[in-house]
């Protein structure tokens, strides 16, 4: 903590948590399977490299990033598992690839022709586009994915996914409908002597609802940080928060009854009363949804936010005689003493998901990662 400068944001990791998700996730799957971790996008906000890092540690052996740059960061970290990167990727990233141990998502029938010409050994992951409508190849283009890899050793069609749409709501048939598009896909493969060694198309939703049958792997994501698909829905993993988001008081200002605070005047103090300003704000990732509705937690105690979130600072009303003062720990995301505040608390107050409240804090924010109560390891924050 000397490190950080004492009145900047900082967010806690706690490893331990991260542990504790993983070996709810190893509980809820068959010991055959493999896990890849989903590490895309920093990890989902928590830190790509140390997330990694630790899962590696403990048994995890497949990564999957959103593209070939976070693939170069993890194996300059020294991390060996392979990695499969989902995005598109081009001709230098795939030569590198191909001797790092990195494979490819095949999204569009296109790319094979182009890996092709590039006279070097391909593994890749065909995506099948089962009813998600984003990347990924037609169940109708099996025949034509099928000639091409006949006529071309050098590519290895290693892997076969999809990504179940709706697994995180009721069953409405559009998982058994995608998922019998996907298997006729399979079936073709292994009637021609093409059959994948990995078969995945389990997402933290399809892990807790649906079974998992033809998997090879199981592919968790938001599960691994703590928070639910859906924060709206109930789920069978006993999860906990990986990651909170914590600042400190900068100011304490009395101000009289009628005082206006903040933009646009949308908080009025009743009476008189003082004021804590808080550094922290949506220049940080704190949603500005949370105007006038969010909480921060101060010495175990929950205040309500006055008035609307600014770039860098939030405000509370702390009372006539407050029990705080200018240097005070405020969390934002997290717990403090027998209150909490859950990514998922957040994700329902700005009707979003906790995918979205971990992504958008900010990476100009100090990391500390914690394991068994001691500071494992610090991640300053980056100037832009």
């Amino acid at each position: 903590m000397s490190d950080i400068p004492l009145f900047s944001p900082y967010i806690e990791i706690s490893l331990d948590n991260l542990i504790h998700n993983l070996n709810q996730i190893k509980n809820n799957t068959p010991d055959s399977m493999t896990i890849m971790a989903v590490i895309k996008d920093n990890a989902y906000g928590c830190g790509s490299v140390m997330v990694a890092r630790v899962l590696e540690a403990h048994g995890v052996g497949f990564f999957a990033v959103a593209n070939a740059g976070e693939a170069r960061a993890l194996r300059t970290a020294n991390i060996r598992s392979p990695i499969l990167v989902f995005g598109d990727s081009g001709p230098e990233e795939m030569r590198w690839g191909a001797k790092a141990d990195v494979r490819f998502a095949l999204n569009d029938l296109e790319d094979l022709q182009i890996w092709n010409n590039l006279g070097i050994p391909a593994l890749f992951h065909a995506n099948i586009d089962t009813g998600m409508g984003r990347l990924g190849i037609a169940p109708s283009e099996t025949s034509a994915l099928i000639s091409i890899l006949k006529s071309s050793p050098q590519l290895t069609c290693e892997g076969i996914f999809t990504h179940l749409a709706n697994a995180d709501g009721p069953d409405t048939g559009t998982i058994s409908r995608q998922l019998a598009h996907f298997r006729k896909v399979l079936n073709s493969l292994n009637e021609n002597s093409l059959a994948p060694r990995h078969i995945h198309y389990a997402n933290t939703a399809t892990i807790m609802r649906y079974p998992l049958e033809e998997c090879t792997m199981v592919r968790p994501g938001i599960a691994l940080y703590g928070c639910k698909p859906d924060p709206a829905k109930n789920f069978a993993l006993d999860l906990k928060p990986v990651l909170s988001l914590k600042t400190r008081v900068v100011k304490m200002k009395r101000v009289i009854a009628g005082t206006p605070i903040s933009y646009g005047s949308t908080y009025v103090t009743p009476t008189e009363t003082m004021i804590a300003t808080i550094a922290l704000g949506y220049g940080q990732g704190l949603p500005r949804q949370l105007s006038n509705r969010g909480s921060v937690l101060i010495r175990g105690r929950r205040y309500r936010i006055a008035g609307r979130v600014t770039m860098d600072f939030i405000m509370v009303d702390a009372g006539t005689n407050p029990d705080m003062s200018v240097g005070d720990e405020v969390v934002a995301i997290g717990s403090q003493g027998t209150e909490s505040i859950h990514p998922d608390d957040i994700a329902l107050l700005c009707n979003t998901i906790g995918y979205e409240i971990l992504c958008n804090i900010s990476s100009t924010i100090d990391r500390l990662y914690v394991l068994d109560g001691k500071i494992l390891h610090h991640e300053p924050m980056r100037p832009f």
